[in-house]
């Protein structure tokens, strides 16, 4: 086991929505806030000085368990130079992600939604950290509910695909001999 490791320790879905909000952020500047979960109540109070804004809401979700770990996924060479972490897939975890965006104008709604869309499909795989991306394919799902409010809705669907790493430090091997043999 690789002690402390934040790769190990972060959750899948944690580590997408920190990517995802990090990397909508900069495509869209007039977006105020990128969120995991669904808005309280609260941020339609102030006449939308919270919008536009996005929200990553997690429909659904399953894993595939990837029980051989004779398998590596990656190997990552450690600053001493003698050892590298070494990390197996266990689980491939699938999320039915919604991404809402909310908006106080119709027309932010389209512009904005569309940015997003066109940038997930294109983008497909996201880094979610050192070793792994998460990897996105629109469901078909867009969903533009009447607006109400002053406020206007955007929801588009993705299928997510991450993974559950495990690791070791392993000791790196310095030359094979044609024999195969370490030395």
């Amino acid at each position: 086991m690789i002690p402390n490791d934040p790769i190990l320790t972060t959750d899948p879905f944690d580590a997408i929505c920190t990517a995802l909000s990090t990397q909508l952020m900069s495509l869209v500047p007039s977006l105020k806030n990128a969120v995991q979960g669904w808005p309280d109540p609260k941020w339609f109070e102030d006449t939308g000085a919270n919008f536009p804004s996005v929200f990553f809401v997690m429909v659904s979700d399953k894993g595939k368990s990837m029980t051989s770990r004779n398998l590596v996924f990656a190997s990552v060479k450690n600053p001493d130079g003698s050892t590298a972490n070494v990390y197996y897939e266990r689980e491939r975890l699938q999320y039915l992600l919604q991404i809402s965006l909310f908006t106080t104008d119709p027309q932010e709604r389209l512009d904005i939604g569309w940015a997003i869309k066109q940038y997930l499909i294109n983008t497909m795989q996201l880094p979610i950290n050192a070793v792994d991306t998460a990897r996105f394919v629109y469901t078909g799902h867009d969903h533009m509910p009447e607006g109400r409010d002053n406020f206007y809705q955007r929801d588009i669907g993705f299928e997510v695909t991450a993974r559950v790493l495990d690791g070791s430090v392993a000791n790196l091997n310095k030359t094979i001999q044609q024999n195969n043999t370490v030395s």
